[in-house]
């Protein structure tokens, strides 16, 4: 397994958006995160941009609900 397949699945986001998000099929990450084929370069740093984003988005939302959540 990759690095970009632990990543995915650690960040909470799903083989569907993550297959939307980078324009491959959802079947090909499928068989890319079990071993059975391997992405381009190229399908590697699309997807891993995608995973960039959303992180980055995921850790501003928390950032923002954590202010949301300080007691003044």
């Amino acid at each position: 397994m990759t690095n970009w397949v632990e990543r995915r699945k650690k960040s909470g986001m799903s083989q569907f958006l993550c297959a939307q998000k980078s324009g491959i099929s959802r079947m090909r990450l499928s068989l890319a995160e079990t071993g059975q084929i391997a992405l381009s370069p190229e399908e590697e740093a699309v997807v891993r941009q995608v995973l960039s984003e959303y992180v980055a988005l995921k850790s501003r939302e928390i950032a923002l609900l954590m202010q949301d959540c300080t007691v003044p």
